[in-house]
């Protein structure tokens, strides 16, 4: 049967007098990774991104910082940057994005201190509890805002920081992964990202897995993966498009990496949208977006 995201049809207002403002839960979701795995979050202004472990280790980089997070921590994440998740092993997370100028006044008050919450999971893990309760009914705009508003306080109110073990980025780094994000479906190969950076191969793979926990190669390829899957998702689309449009060398060797990373080859991916897998519900579940 398919299963469909509860969607809301409203920009939530903040309750009581908190502020008189707007707080826009934009989505919901828990998503597994596979170890090695990599997840990008597009960069959008006006939002904030709340991530959560809920099993297991995930390496974050966003803007010129990176660092491990597990349950129960929890970190904000202003969305003008993009955001790069890299699976340090199988893990679960959870994320809630939200808008307005309720989340922008809570969240540049945090980050005063950080916005790093050691224990702030709880309150990520609580409000999709209360979310996933209504199951397919339609939250609200009480319900929703109130789950938005105590999640907010429950951070503001939870000790933050800068975690100890982040730190900035080196910038051939930091340089390598704003190519292979915006350039994937155009770089030939790591050879050609180590030239454009200046510097040898070698040194840029050594660099890079001691900050990144992963080759650039591997990221590489993960994120030319997870852009394909939004095209399959899409339908419409052929093998050989997907495979062209997200740079891989030919169609075989694209669905070879495509069927180790997913599971499946990428005609079965999807043939299986708009109704998921049993497998993919429960890698990916979106709660609603909005």
């Amino acid at each position: 049967m398919e299963r469909r995201p509860t969607e809301l049809n409203t920009v939530l207002e903040a309750p009581g007098e908190f502020l008189s403002g707007l707080l826009g839960v934009c989505e919901a979701s828990v998503f597994s990774l596979e170890a090695g795995s990599v997840r990008t979050v597009p960069g959008e202004a006006g939002r904030w991104h709340i991530l959560a472990p809920a099993e297991g280790r995930a390496r974050i980089a966003w803007a010129d910082r990176a660092w491990t997070m597990e349950p129960p921590q929890a970190a904000a994440f202003a969305g003008s940057e993009e955001l790069s998740l890299l699976a340090a092993s199988p893990c679960t997370l959870r994320c809630v994005t939200l808008c307005g100028s309720a989340a922008d006044a809570v969240l540049t008050d945090c980050r005063r201190t950080g916005l790093f919450f050691e224990k702030g999971g709880l309150a990520v893990e609580r409000m999709l509890g209360l979310l996933s309760a209504h199951g397919r009914h339609a939250l609200s705009a009480r319900e929703a805002s109130g789950a938005a508003y105590q999640l907010l306080m429950a951070l503001h109110g939870t000790e933050s920081a800068e975690p100890a073990e982040g730190g900035r980025l080196p910038l051939v780094v930091e340089a390598a992964l704003g190519i292979l994000r915006r350039e994937y479906a155009f770089l030939d190969g790591i050879g050609e990202l180590a030239d454009r950076l200046e510097v040898s191969q070698e040194y840029l793979t050594r660099c890079f897995c001691k900050y990144m926990g992963i080759t650039p190669g591997k990221y590489l390829n993960q994120v030319r993966i997870e852009n394909a899957r939004l095209l399959l998702r899409q339908g419409g689309h052929s093998v050989q498009f997907v495979s062209d449009a997200c740079g891989f060398t030919n169609a075989n060797y694209f669905a070879r990496v495509f069927r180790s990373a997913v599971g499946m080859n990428p005609a079965e991916y999807a043939r299986s949208r708009p109704g998921t897998t049993a497998e993919e519900e429960k890698r990916d579940e979106v709660l609603y977006v909005l």
